[in-house]
């Protein structure tokens, strides 16, 4: 008899509980058996192994009632229009069942979040042919796998608010949609800023995960203190500075964005422009080793700065504008944190600015197009959507 690979410790790893239910031990077989016939030779052995756990759970997922996954394509279809990013359906596609184009995303995910390296292919035929034979054997036992009671309807509610924190932390970080995308930040997250961190792959906040879970304004997560936050307000004479900044730009540029050519055309904007005064306390000596920059103006929030990427933006007001630099960077101010600030990546693809964008060693600028915005919550999280 061959060793099992993936014992009960690793399946209660990513479950709410400690004391073993009846149906973990069908799981865990199940997911020793994902591995078995796991092909991904480039995953390192930790990483296959969750995969597989990840691909049993999401079975128990679906056939016990918990609705995680069902959130997930909600919420991906309330943003997007559809169920997934980056797959086309098959007819046959199903809420509510097993489905291979749910499988791809399951290893994507995992493989994208958890294994160092470059960005991975969503499309790549490694893991679509790793896909279907997981859906396969995932669809065989369908229809007699045990559900877990414990599970079904696990986030309508709670009774304690001891409890409703235990389902908030398992939720945060610890679920097999969400363990992906906090395992690098977990042991840093203190539990007070759990509520204000957005998670899983659409990079939710907690508030907007239990919406999808137990419905909008559920009665009982209104309960927990600080899940339904709310952004401070920005004090009064800051909201004046910015107002006041956004008229001078707006006035003197006749738009919201501009982009500039070296250090000596961003002192010359910041003081003429700006009237800010023409001293190094005021004009940002430290950007002189910088080649250019995107200066955007917002009424509430002031004036933002971004470095080195003009290059990659297709704006047609955009003079710096290099289809070779894009090619070579676009992407990067999807998936690099802090590489271009949020409300000036939002406006770039909602104005499809990043048209050169592609896949690092496979393109599919058409696929990237149609997904920036995900790729971008996937990737950048608080640093997207932190605001």
């Amino acid at each position: 008899m061959n060793k099992p690979d993936i014992y009960l410790n690793d399946w209660l790893a990513i479950h709410p509980y400690t004391s073993v239910q009846p149906s973990d031990s069908y799981f865990v077989k199940l997911a020793d058996r994902l591995y078995k016939a796991c092909a991904l030779g480039r995953l390192p052995k930790p990483c296959r192994k969750s995969v597989c756990l990840y691909a049993a759970a999401y079975l128990e997922d679906v056939i016990s009632g918990l609705g995680l996954w069902n959130a997930f394509i909600e919420g991906h279809r309330r943003l997007y229009g559809r169920p997934l990013p980056f797959y086309d359906l098959a007819p046959d596609y199903e809420t509510g069942c097993v489905n291979a184009e749910d499988m791809r995303f399951i290893i994507w995910n995992a493989w994208q979040k958890m294994a160092d390296g470059p960005y991975i292919d969503p499309l790549s035929e490694e893991i679509r042919v790793q896909a279907d034979a997981f859906y396969r054997m995932l669809d065989e036992v369908y229809e007699d796998a045990p559900d877990n009671p414990l599970l079904e309807g696990f986030f309508s509610g709670f009774g304690t608010l001891k409890e409703a924190d235990m389902k908030l932390t398992w939720l945060f970080g610890h679920t097999y949609l969400t363990e992906p995308s906090m395992r690098p930040y977990i042991s840093q997250v203190a539990p007070s800023d759990r509520m204000i961190m957005p998670t899983g792959p659409l990079a939710l906040f907690l508030h907007e995960w239990t919406d999808l879970l137990a419905g909008e304004g559920s009665a009982a997560w209104k309960r927990v203190d600080g899940l339904y936050w709310q952004k401070p307000e920005t004090p009064v004479p800051m909201r004046e500075r910015n107002a006041e900044m956004f008229r001078r730009f707006t006035e003197g540029t006749g738009r919201r964005v501009v982009y500039l050519d070296g250090y000596a055309e961003l002192r010359r904007f910041l003081t003429g422009t700006l009237g800010w005064p023409d001293d190094d306390d005021h004009t940002l000596p430290q950007m002189k080793a910088h080649r250019n920059f995107v200066l955007m103006a917002d009424e509430e929030k002031g004036i933002l700065l971004a470095k080195d990427v003009c290059g990659c933006i297709a704006d047609p007001e955009n003079p710096l504008y290099n289809k070779v630099e894009a090619e070579r960077n676009a992407f990067r101010l999807l998936t690099e944190e802090t590489l271009c600030p949020p409300d000036l990546l939002v406006y770039c693809i909602a104005h499809g600015f990043l048209p050169d964008a592609g896949f690092p060693g496979a393109g599919r600028r058409e696929v990237v197009a149609a997904n920036a915005d995900f790729i971008a919550r996937h990737s950048l999280l608080y640093y997207y959507r932190g605001d």
